[in-house]
């Protein structure tokens, strides 16, 4: 791999890795989610998936530029730096947008089991307002009255 391959591909690893951190508890691996209302299955990208989804992102933008008709022709340093912060930009701002949309639908099922749950204790009530979507969710689901032997 070539330098320019190197800059491109960490420099949307490291994109998604940070939007990975920053989003809430994201476990390391992939997994996918049923959620009971309607049995929707979510796909929680996980770490790995972050990283993926950056890179994936980073190489894409470096084609669409090259598809364009610019030649990418980072050789000196300070062209190979921007051109890893714009790629960083890049890979986050996607990945950010895959796990909300993610993250959208667990809140939108989160909401719709509330609304049939008794209420709730108040400190419960404080500890979801803080929670991020997939703990809220698990909250909620928590609040619901179960027949006995079924959960």
């Amino acid at each position: 791999m070539t330098v320019l391959s190197w800059v491109i591909t960490l420099g949307g690893g490291i994109g998604g890795a940070l939007n990975a951190v920053l989003s809430d508890r994201a476990p390391v691996l992939p997994s996918v989610v049923t959620l009971s209302p309607g049995q929707t299955r979510v796909l929680r990208v996980g770490v790995v998936g972050n990283i993926l989804t950056g890179a994936a992102a980073a190489w894409s933008l470096c084609w669409v530029v090259q598809f364009a008709g610019i030649s990418l022709n980072a050789k000196d340093g300070v062209s190979l730096l921007l051109l890893g912060l714009c790629d960083l930009f890049v890979a986050f701002v996607s990945a950010r947008w895959a796990t909300n949309e993610v993250d959208k639908l667990v809140l939108r099922k989160a909401v719709f089991k509330a609304a049939s749950a008794p209420a709730a204790h108040p400190d419960l009530v404080g500890e979801m307002e803080l929670a991020p979507p997939y703990t809220l969710y698990t909250l909620v689901d928590r609040l619901l009255p179960r027949r006995a032997g079924h959960r």
